[in-house]
């Protein structure tokens, strides 16, 4: 579920995972279709963007930065 949800993932570890494989699956989309060069840089930059406000609002609300210190 966390690959398609809209909110961040409740871990920072399945947050960078969630990210990865929805990269490696444009990836898999990309050499099944073979898109022009400018549909592959549109594509992993939707995604990119998408993801990358994800993992920001995990660091606001979700408290990702407690995790890289140790706290719970």
């Amino acid at each position: 579920m966390d690959l398609m949800a809209l909110t961040p993932s409740a871990t920072l570890g399945r947050e960078l995972l969630a990210l990865v494989v929805d990269l490696a699956l444009i990836g898999a989309v990309v050499l099944v279709i073979q898109p022009e060069m400018l549909a592959i840089a549109v594509m992993f930059g939707v995604v990119g963007m998408f993801m990358a406000v994800r993992l920001v609002a995990g660091f606001r609300t979700r408290g990702y930065s407690r995790e890289l210190t140790g706290g719970r």
